[in-house]
C-alpha cells in the first residue's frame, strides 16, 4: 500500500467510534490539508483500507467490534505498509508496546494536543511521500545473505523476499548504511520517524524486535541487529 499523494490530497483513514473525538481529529486533519475518510468500527476500517488506499491510518485502540490491535495485526498480515498511528487512552508501557509489536508505527495518547497530532501526522506523511517519490540513494545494499533493494524498497533474505512495513524498511536501511556504527534511539526516532524524541525513545525497541524476527524467519542471514546497552543499536555482519 503505497502513498498515492500525487494528484490528490493525502488521505487519512480515521477509525474512531467516539463522534466528538472524531469530529475534532477530522477538523485538525482537514486544516492540515488532508482528505479524511471516517469510519467507526474495525470491520469498516478493513473494508475502507482496500477501497480507499489511505496514506496513513489513525486507529483507535477501543472499538465496538474488533479492537484496534486486531485491526492493526490484520492489516499488517494483509501486507499494508502505510503508517498506522494508534490513538489510545492507555498510558502503561506494556499496552503501548503491544500496539507497536503488532505493527503500529506510532501512538498518540488521549487527551492529545492538536499541535502534537498535526506534527506527528506531517512527519509520517512526509516520510511516506519521500518513499513514494523514490529514494535519495539508489542501488542494492548487500550484507551477508541480505539484499536491500533501495529503489524498489524490497528486502530479500536467502533468495526469499521479506515483507517489511515502511518503518521497518527505513530502520533497516539506516542501520545498513551505518554498519558497525551505534545509532542511538533518539537518532533513530529523528531519522526514521522524522521527529526528535517527543515520546519515550524506548518505542524504538518493538520495531527492532519485529525487524529481527522477520529477518530470522528466513533462516541464518549473516546480519545481526545488536543492542548496545545504554547507547542504542548497531547492525553487524557475521561470518
Amino acid at each position: 500500500m503505497n502513498l498515492k499523494g500525487r494528484g490528490r490530497e493525502r488521505r487519512v483513514l480515521l477509525v474512531e467510534d467516539d463522534l466528538a473525538i472524531r469530529a475534532i481529529i477530522t477538523e485538525v486533519c482537514r486544516r492540515g490539508g488532508y482528505d479524511v475518510v471516517e469510519v467507526a468500527t474495525g470491520r469498516s476500517a478493513l473494508e475502507s483500507v482496500r477501497a480507499q488506499e489511505p496514506d496513513l491510518i489513525l486507529l483507535d485502540w477501543v472499538l465496538p467490534d474488533l479492537s484496534g490491535i486486531e485491526v492493526c495485526r490484520e492489516l499488517r498480515r494483509q501486507g499494508a505498509a502505510c503508517p498506522i498511528v494508534m490513538l489510545t487512552g492507555r498510558t502503561s508501557k506494556v499496552d503501548v508496546v503491544v500496539g507497536l509489536e503488532v505493527g503500529a508505527d506510532d501512538y498518540i495518547t488521549k487527551p492529545f494536543d492538536a499541535r502534537e497530532l498535526t506534527a506527528r501526522l506531517a512527519a509520517h506523511l512526509r516520510r511516506a511521500q519521500r518513499a513514494a517519490a523514490g529514494p535519495s540513494l539508489s542501488g542494492l545494499l548487500r550484507l551477508g545473505d541480505v539484499v536491500i533493494d533501495v529503489d524498489g524498497r524490497r528486502v530479500v533474505v536467502g533468495g526469499k523476499e521479506v515483507r517489511l512495513t515502511l518503518t521497518e524498511f527505513d530502520l533497516l536501511r539506516l542501520l545498513a548504511a551505518n554498519v558497525g556504527r551505534v545509532m542511538s534511539r533518539d537518532q533513530l526516532l529523528e531519522k526514521v520517524w522524522g521527529y526528535e524524541a517527543e515520546v519515550d525513545h524506548h518505542s524504538v525497541d518493538p520495531h527492532v524486535q519485529r525487524l529481527r524476527r522477520k529477518l530470522a524467519a528466513e533462516g541464518e542471514s549473516g546480519v545481526a541487529v545488536d543492542a548496545v546497552p545504554g547507547l542504542g543499536y548497531r547492525l553487524s555482519v557475521r561470518g
